[in-house]
């Protein structure tokens, strides 16, 4: 798959360990096309912290601000699982989806996901969160990296009549 993916944090601490990619910064990165550090340090600024741990709604859209991406989150009436909530949404678009204490990055243009846990585009229907609870919505309406155009993609999911 050719579409925009960043690789895990490539900054290491002091005794040479891997610091930890979290999933607003990736998020970020992913929607704004740039890599994870970028996105990181854009986080860490609207956030006015050290670090971009735990990184709320109004910070995720104010760093994708910074990037000039732009959306609007949308509450729940109801929260929803994961697996009753992703057929709702309108195709053609790109999302990220806050679950419990989790963002998830969903392209409905080509009906697949992406997060820092799992760091490559996959079926929508696939992705292991499916069973947490939908709590805020963020509809990117202007996203910087094209949907995937092989049709393989698209074809299992119009044989299953989804």
């Amino acid at each position: 798959m050719n579409k925009h993916t960043p690789s895990q944090r490539p900054i290491t601490d002091w005794v040479g360990k891997q610091r930890i990619t979290w999933c607003g910064p990736y998020a970020i990165a992913i929607l704004c096309g740039v890599a994870y550090e970028p996105a990181y340090q854009a986080a860490k600024l609207v956030r006015g912290k050290r670090h971009a741990k735990g990184i709320t709604n109004s910070n995720l859209r104010a760093a994708c601000r910074m990037f000039g991406v732009n959306g609007k989150w949308k509450s729940l009436e109801k929260r929803t699982k994961l697996s009753k909530f992703l057929p709702t949404l309108e195709a053609g678009k790109v999302y990220v989806i806050q679950i419990t204490k989790h963002f998830l990055v969903v392209d409905t243009r080509d009906f697949t996901t992406i997060d820092n846990q799992n760091r490559e585009w996959i079926a929508m229907e696939a992705t292991k969160h499916k069973n947490k609870l939908v709590h805020n919505v963020f509809e990117v309406t202007n996203p910087k990296f094209d949907a995937e155009d092989d049709p393989w993609l698209i074809e299992p999911l119009a044989a299953s009549g989804a």
